[in-house]
């Protein structure tokens, strides 16, 4: 996709340099603290703006988590500028922003940038240009194929690796299973809906889909496609769609005389911004799968990890919800690319950067689940390959044995 390579008349600019609450338009530019050698400036594209806004917690946070680290001395004695522009949730203003960032801006590497068909967008675009395209925020296996995409790697499990869970635990507890799916019509959606049927195949069980309905994300309501689904007579729904529209199916759903299994993705599992709208009665007895901890759940009050995000969440970010399950994830991953900046020394290069990314070895973050680690090769760039279940209980998500 060629797209001229000019700096937008508005965009959203996270300065990790400045003020926690610093959010402006513009082109305003932060001088390096005083003391630093210089500055490692990152930049990632999110969705500041349209119908998925909400995920943009995650830039929001991450601006705040640089700011503290520069407070405290930065990495090896250099700064962090974090420079988060708006892409409205669209793969072509996705790819104008990453033009701007690295042509114009000049970073180092991009950090997080939200969305499937976003990161796809850019993917080529950064690797033909060896810009490291660092934990993408989803969860494509695409994001994580050394051969082709080697300045690649994704921030999430895979969805390969989610969608093989829920497969494995339908076949387990319900072997003649129909299941009914409701997917988002974009690369996110199809690859999700592929992987969760080709670990069905494998299992050689009964269970199956016996139907697999679509929705654009531009749509106002999927209600037309739940009634349908509804209509099989499926005992299990397989709910593979971005928040918005898993609010919508999870009140539909509830409207329905139709009470099956009802799965959702970890993209969606957010009992702030998610269930909370929902409605917490209609979400009991969800099923969905996390390799993270749970903010705002009473069973991580003692842990350490989480007591320091909290005592972060207070002094930078005294505004910020707690329960929000994006805040926590955005400054874990910020934690962990933190690690990789420390660990690349004076070499602030891209290829030192992406040298480090790919030979993580047990990296322990605050977000993740005890046990659950951080671990990459130069040719498996799968971050994180151990999830739990996890029911939802109509307060908490409670673990699954």
């Amino acid at each position: 996709m060629n797209v001229p390579s000019f700096l937008p008349s508005r965009r959203t600019l996270l300065k990790a340099s400045l003020a926690p609450l610093a959010m402006s338009f513009g082109a305003a530019r932060a001088q390096p603290a005083p003391n630093f050698r210089g500055d490692i400036k990152l930049g990632q594209t999110m969705p500041y703006s349209g119908p998925l806004s909400a995920l943009s917690a995650i830039g929001k946070v991450q601006s705040r988590y640089f700011k503290m680290v520069n407070d405290k001395g930065g990495i090896n004695g250099r700064s962090i500028t974090l420079l988060s522009l708006d892409d409205a949730y669209n793969p072509a203003k996705a790819m104008e922003q990453t033009r701007s960032l690295v042509e114009r801006e000049s970073v180092t590497a991009m950090f997080a940038s939200m969305g499937t068909a976003q990161n796809v967008a850019v993917q080529k675009y950064l690797n033909t240009r060896k810009i490291p395209q660092l934990f993408v925020y989803a969860g494509s296996d695409r994001f994580a194929d050394p051969k082709n995409f080697p300045w690649t790697l994704p921030g999430l499990p895979t969805f390969s690796t989610e969608a093989a869970a829920y497969a494995e635990y339908i076949s387990r507890t319900k072997p003649a299973a129909k299941i009914a799916v409701l997917y988002q019509n974009d690369d996110f959606g199809k690859e999700y809906l592929s992987a969760f049927r080709e670990r069905l195949q494998q299992l050689g069980r009964k269970a199956q889909v016996v139907a697999a309905t679509g929705y654009e994300v531009t749509a106002p309501t999927i209600d037309s496609q739940i009634i349908s689904l509804a209509g099989t007579g499926a005992d299990v729904f397989m709910n593979i769609t971005s928040p918005k529209f898993t609010i919508q199916a999870i009140r539909k759903v509830n409207e329905l005389p139709w009470r099956p299994l009802h799965v959702i993705p970890i993209t969606s599992n957010f009992i702030a911004t998610v269930l909370r709208v929902a409605g917490l009665d209609k979400c009991v007895g969800l099923i969905s799968a996390t390799p993270s901890k749970s903010a705002g759940d009473p069973e991580w009050a003692d842990d350490a990890g989480y007591k320091d995000w909290l005592g972060f969440m207070k002094a930078y970010y005294p505004e910020g919800d707690t329960t929000e399950q994006l805040n926590l994830v955005g400054y874990s991953m910020g934690f962990l690319m933190t690690e990789v900046l420390r660990r690349c020394g004076d070499d602030i290069t891209g290829a030192r950067i992406l040298k480090e990314a790919t030979s993580l070895k047990d990296v322990a973050l605050p977000a993740l689940i005890p046990g659950i680690t951080i671990s990459t090769s130069p040719t498996d760039y799968r971050p994180v390959e151990q999830l739990r279940l996890q029911r939802f209980d109509g307060a908490r998500w409670v673990p699954m044995a």
